[in-house]
């Protein structure tokens, strides 16, 4: 029996020699050790003799630890009992599963007897703790609280202009209700906490690894119900992942346990599904299969397969792609990448191994290389069939689509753009992710500052002109129209789109799909839609003459048409124009905003660190030499993979047009340099370059990554309000 200061370990072992020597280690050490040598035998100690802690051997015979486990969590009086599994196996897949189970840890065998004590006494510690948390009471909810969450709630309804059913709800809608409510507003879980991440300046986290989760911090129940759990930090510590911030209970509970009276601890906001899946029962039989296909096991399943001659693989590679670990493999490169944030895939096929690397903030990154390199004929098929493609036809081109959500068996909805090309060792594959989550942004969400926000939004409401986008691609043109479209959109007009392809299905916009094969071009569709009775027209890219007449002729009879084109800058847009054959008085007349962007990564705000600039930099941003100024630089943490920049932030160059730049374009020869200063000298816009350093001042991005993607002005083109903002003396001309 144990005394009253004693603590009860129930030791649960199918090897008697393995229970002797523990049991004999714990009570020479101070605790009174029950054991049990099966899992019948240990649920029937547990209900005579409730132990404060138990130790319980995974692979045992008849009922094993896994299934002790889950029996224990169905039990309310038993299911707050530490237990630390026990097992020769040392898998991740294995920690994670423990874990859904109510595992509070997990221990390898051998296990040093120090090691074994130390985690004993650790979780009897926490479990006492958790204890004396529950016993004390938590303060009252201060109404500054649930001002907060009204504010949310305003936040909300600003982001998604309502109906009146909608904001009826919304108005009703309590911190509880948070998620059930969710479609009732109109917006999936995953937008739900997006919206209470962007609203409390918080991370957050689209997806995170079974294994990253810290195990013996927070009991598995509590984290079950309140839909919260506990992750390692790469910078050392934890951080906790919820889905409901404004749970007030549970944020007094979590800063009490890290000892601090009124700062906030590290939170991250999550989708509440990506807590609860740790804890599902079809997680957890899907862990077990993952066991058996994780990258290393698929990695050698496939080596083994395809490490034959490469005329063998020539013979049967068509039908190799239903293989299960091609199958596996696809999958969970797109499954990784996905989880990562990436925004394309890329699969390069090099003369010794195949390579996959994925573009994350804008930068690629080498994620995985394979090899035999023969493989890439499978996994390419594979693909292929994934995306509706010949995967007989590999010396062309061909372009598809990929409704992940029919593949995936975690439930992830969204769509892959595909393209392959033939190289010299094989087809390439690229992929760009097409989130529905992230298809609509708002525009004060895009990087626009507020001088550019409030003429960009006055511009995109006249009844007719031409507004462009430009930049090389990956720059965000689409998405900038899209958050456009999706602002002017009310049932009073009507908005028409042509597309190459379509990305995303917006409601409410008549969207049409490009065919050249069949004859339907961006020039033939824009003709056609002059008699829809338009509004405003959105033509995806003017690529050639035809288009850009059409584009013009449509601005200039009562529509406001919106497109892209592929130039560097704003000025040169307009010269491109011209160069392409449109006259410059047509020109001059159709167009009444031209938008330049790049997009920046943005600095992780969990770990940037200021530092002192040097008089160079200073120049570099437009400061005056002598003033004191902080910049950022990345450091790199948890939250941002080690990198040290976490999304990315648009930055943009906005021309428009007024009467004298208008006169001089009838100049002949001229050139984007003369428009550049006319625009900046006279209409006071604020440059790629100047738009970028801004951002650097305000710590929102780096001076290193700023000057690699966007190229100082050869002229001085600080705008006037500089000069007024930051103190600096004109220079003679602009007096």
């Amino acid at each position: 029996m144990a005394t009253p200061t004693q603590s009860t370990i129930l030791c649960v072992d199918d090897d008697k020699v393995t229970l002797r020597v523990i049991e004999r280690l714990l009570a020479n050490n101070g605790y009174a050790a029950l054991t049990a040598e099966s899992g019948e035998q240990a649920l029937q100690t547990m209900q005579k003799t409730k132990p404060d802690l138990i130790l319980l051997d995974v692979m045992m015979p008849g009922m094993d630890g896994y299934e002790v486990c889950a029996k224990l969590q169905q039990d309310k009086d038993l299911s707050y009992i530490p237990v630390i599994f026990s097992t020769a196996r040392e898998e991740e897949e294995d920690k994670a599963r423990a874990f859904a189970l109510g595992a509070v840890d997990y221990l390898v065998k051998p296990t040093p007897k120090d090691v074994l004590l130390q985690k004993v006494a650790s979780h009897l510690k926490t479990k006492a703790r958790w204890q004396d948390l529950g016993q004390t009471s938590t303060p009252r909810r201060p109404e500054a609280q649930a001002a907060d969450f009204s504010q949310f709630k305003t936040f909300l309804s600003t982001r998604l202009s309502p109906t009146p059913k909608t904001r009826e709800t919304l108005s009703a809608l309590t911190p509880v209700q948070l998620y059930q409510q969710a479609a009732a507003v109109g917006v999936s879980a995953t937008e739900m906490a997006r919206y209470v991440a962007d609203f409390l300046h918080l991370p957050y986290l689209p997806l995170f690894r079974p294994e990253e989760v810290a195990l013996g911090i927070l009991p598995p129940p509590f984290c079950k119900k309140n839909l919260v759990v506990a992750l390692n930090d790469t910078g050392g510590g934890y951080a906790f992942a919820l889905s409901n911030p404004f749970n007030w209970e549970l944020i007094q509970l979590l800063k009490r346990w890290k000892g601090q009276s009124s700062a906030t601890p590290k939170l991250l906001v999550t989708d509440p599904q990506n807590i609860m899946s740790l804890f599902e029962q079809e997680a957890v039989r899907d862990t077990e299969n993952l066991r058996k296909s994780s990258m290393a096991d698929i990695e050698e399943q496939l080596r083994k397969r395809y490490q034959a001659e490469v005329e063998t693989i020539q013979t049967v590679g068509d039908a190799a792609e239903e293989s299960e670990p091609v199958i596996l493999l696809a999958n969970q490169l797109i499954e990784d990448a996905y989880g990562m944030g990436a925004s394309d895939i890329h699969i390069e096929p090099w003369e010794n191994e195949v390579i996959v690397r994925y573009r994350v903030d804008g930068v690629l990154r080498i994620g995985h290389r394979f090899r035999p390199q023969s493989l890439i004929r499978p996994l390419v098929s594979r693909i292929k069939v994934m995306s509706d493609l010949d995967i007989v036809e590999r010396r062309l081109p061909q372009d598809g689509r990929i409704v992940f959500k029919k593949f995936s068996g975690k439930g992830l909805d969204f769509d892959l753009r595909v393209a392959t090309t033939p190289m010299n060792f094989g087809e390439k594959v690229v992929m760009r992710i097409l989130d529905k989550n992230k298809a609509i942004i708002s525009l004060s969400n895009l990087g626009f500052s507020p001088r550019h926000l409030q003429l960009y939004r006055e511009k995109i409401t006249t009844p007719y002109g031409m507004i462009l986008h430009v930049g090389p691609t990956g720059s965000g043109k689409s998405t900038t129209l899209y958050s456009a479209l999706k602002e002017i959109q009310t049932p009073e007009i009507n908005i028409q789109t042509i597309e190459d392809p379509i990305e995303y299905t917006l409601p409410g916009i008549n969207q049409m799909q490009i065919h050249r094969e069949i004859g339907l071009t961006f020039q033939r569709a824009l003709r056609s839609y002059l008699r829809q009775d338009p509004d405003v027209i959105l033509v995806g890219e003017i690529r050639d003459r035809e288009t850009a007449e059409s584009a013009v002729e449509a601005a200039l009879t009562g529509h406001l048409l919106l497109s892209t084109l592929h130039t560097n800058d704003a000025a040169s847009t307009i010269v491109r124009l011209i160069e392409m054959g449109i006259e410059p008085f047509l020109v001059s007349a159709s167009i009444i905003l031209v938008c330049a962007q790049r997009l920046l990564r943005r600095l992780c705000p969990e770990c940037r660190e200021t530092y002192q600039p040097t008089e160079e930099e200073k120049q570099l941003v437009g400061v005056a030499p002598h003033a004191d100024i902080s910049l950022y630089r990345p450091k790199g943490c948890r939250t941002c993979n080690g990198i040290g920049y976490k999304g990315r932030v648009g930055v943009h160059e906005i021309l428009v047009p007024d009467d004298a730049m208008r006169r001089s374009l009838g100049t002949s020869g001229i050139t984007s340099e003369v428009i550049k200063r006319l625009a900046v000298e006279n209409g006071g816009m604020t440059t790629l370059y100047w738009d970028a350093m801004e951002k650097v001042r305000a710590g929102l991005c780096s001076t290193e990554d700023t000057l690699s993607e966007v190229r100082k002005d050869e002229f001085d083109s600080r705008p006037p309000w500089m000069f007024e903002e930051l103190g600096l003396e004109r220079p003679h001309t602009l007096q």
